[in-house]
């Protein structure tokens, strides 16, 4: 049964990315198969109709692009192929269309763009554009060359900016794109030339542009593996986007993410230290009879003790419940300079992209090497592909640094990192495992209260853990400092000095400097004295509740 169900979303797949494009009212296109017999010759083996795009509709260029015509058909018209810089949301201005194949082109011929030299070029992405001669206000042909200065009709790989565009599904498709596979980083652009309708066999004009690849790299994207490894960010392989996972399964962790991607979130032993348990995301004090919980809090059939407004909350994966509501596995988290939070872990953004061609990896985004573009004012470019501030042209800082205005600073600079980790060296890591293997901060949860640790939550076995008359006397009503706990220590023991909110037990470790026997009770006093006075992070709480 479950092979037969892979096999059936295989097949729903590939009915999916094998679709045809028609003509709005009219004929599934390209007609007929003149086409097909073009790419033949080119060493394609192109589905003609069902391989046809009208995307990408903007591509990002390499250094050194080749414009080559590969026929004009049957077409009437001598047309002109070029390039135009992409401006989000407007339509290119006239300025802006440098034609490349130009109307006197035979098949055959070729033509090259180094955007190194080229003046014109902004650094970003581009466009397409075929210019005809055809003058749809008089029906007639005004010139059977198409020149940019002279009448006719220019229609763009951007649809939206054709002049017979009357939306996505009534507009006449005027080109149809081809990712070629006999060729690394090249399309194929089929153009059909004439105003509001043709004949439909896109051989008016065909041309292929090499070393260029898809846009649109760089947005998040599901990658469908489980918990974590399902983040990714959509990347150009072979001319067309694909989703590239930025997240590798690592240890299991207390945090509502499935960190080892096995499918299952905060499951396995010393996740927590050995005082407490996994919760919903958060490391907790475990429930004890003599104890209870903390007012507001109640204690769960496992063991533990949770915010009440959290008691009935479950969490999607990769969510955590505090103050009563789910929040994000990056809520909270500032990552190390030049890091990005993916799925409650902080990540390269390039890290396990590889750029196409001519290409670098900026913020996650291959776009072209800055040889290839132009720096911003104040910028110089590196030998690495990427732009820098002048003032850090020069500089060499060290691992877990980076320049800002001419000087190394420390990347961990105002990070905060994802529950339980710290920034070492301008990345976020897990502390080295201690008490039986759980990480030393394993307890740490942003937004949340820290660990409540204390000698009196050590497992059944510990010397403290045994009453004595000290901890009854510190439970009983009235004693609620820690002053009035050391007076009631048994006679002979110098009492502790007294605690102060901001000594964090260093009194209770200084009093029990070369004690035994009875001083170890008056030990065990001041440590539920000050954990009774102190809450975690240094504020003070209400002494626990039975409930």
């Amino acid at each position: 049964m479950r092979r037969a169900s892979v096999f059936l979303l295989l097949v729903l797949l590939a009915g999916l990315s094998a679709h045809a494009l028609n003509q709005p009212g009219g004929p599934e296109i390209p007609v007929g198969d003149a086409l097909a017999a073009v790419f033949r010759a080119q060493g394609e083996a192109f589905d003609v109709r069902r391989e046809a795009s009208v995307t990408p509709e903007r591509f990002v260029p390499g250094c050194s692009l080749t414009f080559t015509l590969l026929t004009r058909g049957d077409a009437a018209f001598m047309n002109t192929f070029g390039w135009y810089n992409v401006v989000s949301g407007r339509r290119p201005e006239a300025s802006d269309l440098h034609p490349l194949i130009p109307c006197t082109a035979r098949p055959g011929e070729s033509f090259t763009l180094d955007l190194r030299r080229e003046a014109a070029y902004r650094g970003g992405e581009i466009g397409f554009f075929l210019k005809t001669p055809e003058d749809a206000r008089s029906g007639r042909c005004a010139m059977c060359c198409a020149t940019l200065a002279g009448p006719g009709e220019v229609f763009y790989s951007e649809r939206a900016y054709n002049p017979d565009n009357r939306g996505p599904d009534a507009s006449y498709i005027h080109l149809l794109i081809y990712d070629s596979r006999a060729r690394m980083n090249a399309f194929y652009f089929a153009w059909e030339d004439l105003f509001s309708g043709g004949d439909n066999n896109f051989t008016d004009f065909v041309a292929r542009v090499d070393n260029i690849v898809c846009t649109g790299g760089g947005g998040a994207c599901d990658t469908g593996r489980p918990g974590a490894c399902a983040a990714g960010v959509n990347q150009c392989r072979a001319g067309r986007l694909q989703c590239v996972g930025v997240v590798s399964p690592s240890s299991e962790r207390c945090d509502g993410v499935d960190n080892n991607c096995d499918g299952m979130t905060d499951e396995g032993d010393g996740l927590c230290p050995p005082a407490q348990l996994c919760a919903r995301g958060t490391c907790v004090d475990r429930c004890r009879s003599e104890l209870g919980c903390f007012e507001g809090e109640v204690c769960t059939d496992r063991g533990a003790c949770v915010e009440a407004a959290c008691a009935r909350m479950e969490c999607p994966n990769g969510q955590r419940c505090t103050g009563g509501r789910c929040v994000g596995a990056c809520d909270g988290v500032s990552c190390p300079r030049g890091q990005l939070c993916r799925a409650g872990r902080c990540v390269d953004p390039c890290g396990g992209v590889t750029c196409d061609g001519d290409q670098a990896c900026v913020r996650g985004v291959c776009v072209p090497r800055c040889e290839c573009r132009r720096c911003a004012s104040g910028e110089t470019c590196g030998a690495d592909g990427r732009c820098r501030p002048m003032a850090c042209a020069t500089v060499a800082c060290a691992a877990g640094q980076s320049c800002e205005e001419g000087r190394c600073r420390d990347d961990c600079e105002g990070a905060r990192c994802p529950a339980g980790e710290r920034c070492e060296r301008g990345a976020c890591v897990a502390p080295p495992p201690i008490d039986g293997g759980a990480p030393r901060d394993a307890a740490t949860d942003l937004g949340a209260e820290a660990s409540r640790d204390s000698a009196l939550d050590r497992p059944a076995g510990d010397a403290l853990d045994a009453p004595s008359d000290a901890a009854v006397a510190a439970d009983r009503p009235g004693a609620d400092s820690a002053m009035e706990v050391a007076l009631d220590a048994p006679e002979g023991v110098e009492p502790p000095p007294t605690l102060r909110g901001d000594e964090g037990g260093c009194g209770c470790r200084a009093a029990a400097a070369g004690l035994s026997g009875p001083g170890l009770l008056a030990l065990g006093a001041c440590a539920l004295a000050l954990r009774r006075r102190r809450a975690p992070g240094g504020s003070r709480r209400e002494p626990r509740r039975k409930i």
